[in-house]
């Protein structure tokens, strides 16, 4: 079974869950590269804003087609109560070649409840597992392993034939 997890990161925290799934997925990993410069206060207060209002990013090529993969794991930061802008903009230009799609997301505290079904919206279809849902603070500690080892279990349990961890 071929899986891809993509993610993008802006503060590096999101790269690092999507790093650890990888590996255990033995996935290949991809990450989003937004052209906006979202570093630093400016940079945070801008991504809200276009989360909010929903902007396209302008996004880098991909280095991997998600239409060659069984399974694409997708990571995004919440941001303003929502999946960040180069997450939507992926889903908005792949989504109907992904065939089945989990997703995990990393917040501050809020807003992650409401992600799970805008990923499902923008891609027309159910998500294949329960969403892995971290906080900040979780991941900055190092800590989740229990909750990202759920979560592969989850996805193993999915396709108990051709998923071995």
């Amino acid at each position: 079974m071929s899986i891809l997890a993509l993610y993008y990161s802006r503060t590096g925290r999101t790269k690092k869950v999507a790093e650890r799934l990888s590996a255990l997925l033995k996935a290949d990993l991809e990450p989003l590269h937004d052209q906006d410069d979202r570093r630093g206060f400016l940079g945070y207060v801008r991504s809200g804003r276009d989360a909010i209002l929903k902007r396209p990013a302008i996004l880098q090529p991909l280095a991997h087609a998600p239409a060659d993969y069984d399974l694409v794991v997708l990571g995004s930061p919440i941001w303003a109560f929502t999946i960040c802008s180069a997450v939507r903009t992926f889903l908005e230009q792949h989504a109907p070649a992904i065939r089945r799609a989990a997703f995990f997301c990393t917040h501050g505290g809020g807003g992650a409840a409401r992600a799970p079904a805008e990923v499902e919206s923008l891609l027309g279809s159910p998500l294949a597992v329960p969403v892995l849902s971290l906080q900040d603070r979780i991941v900055d500690r190092g800590e989740g392993e229990t909750e990202i080892a759920r979560f592969v279990e989850s996805l193993v349990a999915l396709f108990p034939n051709s998923l071995r961890v």
